[in-house]
Order: C-alpha cells, then structure tokens, then sequence
C-alpha cells in the first residue's frame, strides 16, 4: 500500500508531465502547420528552415504564448494559496475577493473613459502596457480596500461577503460604462 507522500510524489509528476505536454502541444499546433522536426530545430537555433516566417511564428508568437500561460497559470495558483493562508479560509480566492472585477474595471475605465492611454504629464502608456497598468492598479485598489476591510472586520466569512460585495459592485460599475459608451469609445 502506498503512503500518502508516494501518492503525492505521484500526482506531483502526473501534473508536472501534463503541463509539459501542452507546452509542447502550444508550440507544434497553430495555424500555420510546422513540422515538428522544425519547431525542434528553431527551438535549439537552427535557423535554416524550409520557410523563414517559421523562426518568427515559433520564436515571437508561440514560445512567448506558451511561457506566458505556464506563468500565468502558476501566479493564479500562488495568489489564491496565499489568499487562502492570509484569511484561514479555503474559500478565498481572487474572483471571491473581487480583485478580478478590480482588474476588469481598471481595464474598462481606461479603455472607455481614456481611450486606451494613460497619460500623467509627459508620461504616456498607450495600447497593451495601459491595459496591463490598468489592470494591476485595478485589481491592487480593490486589494487594498480588502485589507482595509480586514483591519476592521475580524469574521472572515463577513470579509468573504464584503469581497463579493466589491466584486459586484466593480461588475455593475463595467456594465454601467458599457452601456453608456459609444462606438467610437
């Protein structure tokens, strides 16, 4: 019979080979068709392939892509344990909390109420970077009013519902400036 920490050290490599196959899986299927052999070549800086577009495709869009969502999947799963260590509470998370409706209304502001700028005297962030920015600032405001909250509430499913409460009321706040917006911005 195994012990608990051989079936952890087994689920561990189960999840461990499945995000490398869909890593793999992310760099051999677009649409463009590469083969294989190709990919493997580009990766390993063989730069003589059968279509130059192909060292663009792998190096600039599917290799960042693929680096980008194992990053992405990994602060996600950081952010909720340390939510759920910070509150003692296994329901805590950041969508519970808001801090994903922060980011959307931060984003949604930006691009209807500045036109998808940010600008603060000679500084101007303009396209992705704003919404990146917007979404980070969104999603810390939100943050810091549930640490605010946390100072004065001490019941943590009452923190619970003041997190749902934030979420919803940031999710009204998007659908209001969507229904005032125009198609212009």
């Amino acid at each position: 019979m195994k012990t608990l920490s051989q079936k952890n050290g087994i689920m561990m490599g189960a999840i461990v080979l499945i995000i490398f196959l869909f890593f793999v899986l992310n760099l051999l299927l677009g649409a463009a068709d590469i083969p294989a052999k190709d990919v493997v070549s580009i990766l390993f800086g063989n730069e003589d392939t059968a279509h130059p577009s192909w060292n663009y495709i792998i190096l600039n869009n599917r290799l960042p892509q693929a680096l980008t969502a194992i990053l992405c999947g990994a602060s996600l799963a950081v952010s909720g344990l340390m939510l759920q260590t910070a509150f003692r509470n296994p329901l805590a998370g950041p969508s519970i909390f808001g801090i994903n409706s922060g980011a959307s209304l931060g984003v949604a502001l930006v691009m209807l109420l500045l036109g998808g700028s940010i600008t603060a005297g000679s500084f101007s962030l303009t396209g992705f970077v704003a919404v990146l920015v917007a979404a980070f600032i969104g999603a810390m405001a939100v943050m810091a009013v549930i640490f605010f909250f946390s100072t004065l509430v001490r019941n943590s499913v009452m923190l619970l519902i003041i997190g749902i409460m934030i979420g919803y009321i940031s999710n009204s706040a998007i659908s209001l400036l969507n229904f005032f917006a125009t198609d212009e911005g």
